[in-house]
């Protein structure tokens, strides 16, 4: 089983990235919109952490640019009726915390947004993952994902990012001054 590739991208269609490797062997990646948005084409080699599927016509690779979402990925695919393509799908609405988030708090009109999902599937990764993918705190309904991005960027640890992001002062309005007052939480 593969668990992450190194490489250049050399290509990009859609959804999907081609990498080649160190040893000149080209891979096509699906990836979520999510995980694009955040793949910086300018970089000489990027990791992406990947999960295989093979069928019975095709061997799929789907990558992402954390572990976490690979986590959620590979959690979403235990729901019956949910694939890999749907998984992915599910992955391109937000940040992985707005998507647990989404699941945590039972708001099924927002995963039935995402392609080849009905309202009777989102109910069902409702009932199956609500209990899994963890207990959401308030602040998680307050959260601000360009501060968290924003940190990940600079740096930090995503286990002291979500300690600081529960304690930023809930009347600061823009994102700078969430930003600052988060970077002071972790000093």
């Amino acid at each position: 089983m593969f668990y992450s590739l190194k490489g250049k991208i050399i290509g990009v269609e859609g959804n999907t990235v081609g990498l080649e490797t160190a040893g000149g062997e080209g891979y096509m990646v699906h990836m979520s919109e999510t995980a694009m948005v955040k793949l910086s084409r300018d970089e000489r080699e990027v990791r992406i952490f990947v999960r295989l599927f093979v069928r019975d016509d095709a061997m799929e690779i789907f990558g992402f640019m954390d572990e976490e979402e690979r986590k959620l990925f590979d959690m979403l695919n235990t729901v019956s009726g949910v694939g890999p393509r749907a998984a992915i799908s599910i992955l391109s609405l937000g940040a992985t915390e707005q998507i647990r988030t989404s699941i945590a708090s039972g708001q099924a009109q927002v995963l039935s947004k995402s392609f080849g999902i009905g309202k009777k599937t989102a109910e069902r990764i409702i009932v199956e993952l609500k209990d899994k993918v963890g207990e959401i705190g308030e602040a998680a309904a307050d959260w601000d994902d360009d501060v968290y991005e924003a940190l990940i960027k600079l740096g930090y640890r995503r286990e002291d990012i979500k300690e600081a992001m529960k304690k930023i002062d809930p009347n600061l309005k823009t994102t700078g001054e969430k930003l600052k007052d988060a970077m002071k939480k972790m000093k």
